[in-house]
């Protein structure tokens, strides 16, 4: 189990990982990332993370891993 893990990007992939990641216990701390304050607002009401930023360096501080789901 990790402490916390980073989701930079939340749309359909970040957002699965994330309901995974809460299901199988995998994190205690789920920190989410997203340009969109739109998708942000989205993702806390559904509850897809422990903390949500904008800022892509604030939701990796002292994450043990980081998942980068963003288009390339």
């Amino acid at each position: 189990m990790f402490e916390r893990i980073a989701l930079v990007g939340i749309g359909l992939i970040g957002s699965s990982l994330a309901r995974v990641i809460r299901r199988e216990g995998l994190a205690r701390h789920i920190a989410i990332a997203t340009r969109s304050k739109s998708t942000l607002k989205r993702a806390e009401e559904l509850g897809l993370g422990d903390s949500y930023t904008t800022e892509a360096k604030e939701a990796a501080r002292d994450a043990d891993l980081i998942i980068v789901s963003v288009p390339v």
